[in-house]
């Protein structure tokens, strides 16, 4: 178990996370680990049609992707991603389909039509419930947390290759050695999950990710970066005794259950933000230096705002036999179930998400 701790704070330092201090849990993905999407939050549009999707086993692009090739559908639009290792309902709405069905199942996806002429769009819903079922051994059932950190979950940055942030942040030092080395790694749960198909997976996934000359990450590994450093602005400022409100440079309305809160938010890591002077600034500015990256590695400027702390709509935790804990709770839209049992266990993420499969 020791060795698995090792491996499981090495993700998390990878992932830009404090370091948890509570005791060990294992999440049973991927039927212990439910998420229903509430809402959503749609608006009338012509062209667009409805769909509550069950997924089990499938990234939310990856059941929009399933749903458009089978439908013959343009596009594609949903409120939020969920975790590709859970059973989870969401909306999907899809567009100018020339097969559209009440009803499409294949795989682990379900698809049934809800309403046409409704689009979802991105954050467009209420929240998010959990129904968590969690192997801690010889650990009562906590206290439930009134607020947890606006930190990005570790699936943010992938499962099995858990680094997508680190494509983006070779290219910006033009690190080609250190790419090389980080292609040619394997992670512990491709050891133990993947052992056929690792070479022709990576050889895949380096076509993929970068465009012809001038080389640039594809937006998502981009993307990653900025949540990368997110994380770890956050996680430098907290350690250094800051409150989310001392590092706020605004305040957002989040929908909690039946109540909204005004809660302290901050810009995503940008140049701009980068040369700014507010603590949040200079946090990010530290953590470039860090990385040993110049504020040029960001996009120019951003005016997207990311809450640094997010209320616990409910928390109810119920222990079981055989060390079994049930945990549910209610999230507002953006926060991650898995930062909210961070705060709570220590969560071991290799064997947790090797029963993902």
């Amino acid at each position: 178990m020791a060795g698995c701790r090792l491996v499981d704070s090495a993700l998390e330092i990878l992932a830009g996370l404090p370091e948890p201090s509570g005791p060990e849990a294992v999440i049973r993905f991927p039927y212990g680990f439910r998420v229903v999407e509430l809402g959503p939050k749609s608006v009338a549009r012509r062209g667009w049609t409805l769909f509550l999707v069950r997924k089990t086993l499938a990234s939310t692009p990856r059941a929009a992707q399933f749903l458009s090739r089978r439908m013959l559908c343009r596009m594609s639009s949903y409120a939020g991603l969920k975790d590709a290792c859970s059973v989870s309902w969401q909306y999907i709405s899809l567009f100018r389909c020339r097969r559209a069905r009440e009803f499409v199942e294949s795989g682990g996806v379900r698809a049934w039509r809800v309403g046409p002429g409704r689009y979802v769009y991105p954050g467009g819903h209420l929240g998010n419930y959990f129904n968590i079922t969690l192997e801690a051994w010889n650990a009562a059932c906590p206290q439930p947390p009134a607020w947890i950190p606006g930190h990005y979950g570790p699936q943010r940055f992938g499962v099995f290759r858990p680094s997508s942030h680190i494509y983006s942040l070779g290219l910006s030092l033009k690190d080609w050695p250190g790419l090389l080395d980080e292609y040619s790694y394997r992670y512990p749960l491709e050891r133990r999950l993947c052992p056929g198909d690792y070479e022709s997976r990576v050889l895949s996934a380096t076509r993929k990710l970068y465009s012809p000359p001038p080389h640039k990450p594809n937006p998502i590994a981009a993307e990653a970066l900025r949540s990368y450093i997110f994380n770890r602005a956050l996680t430098l400022g907290l350690e250094r005794g800051f409150s989310p409100q001392a590092l706020a440079e605004s305040y957002v309305s989040i929908p909690c259950s039946s109540q909204t809160y005004k809660v302290p938010a901050a810009r995503l890591p940008s140049r701009r933000v980068a040369l700014g002077s507010s603590t949040w600034s200079k946090l990010v500015a530290k953590v470039l230096v860090e990385e040993g990256l110049t504020p040029t590695a960001l996009p120019d400027q951003s005016k997207a705002l990311r809450p640094l702390a997010y209320p616990v709509c409910s928390f109810h935790c119920r222990q079981e036999g055989g060390g079994l804990s049930k945990v549910k709770m209610l999230l507002p839209p953006g926060a991650f179930a898995t930062v909210a049992l961070s705060t709570l266990y220590s969560i071991s993420w290799s064997e947790s998400y090797s029963e993902c499969g």
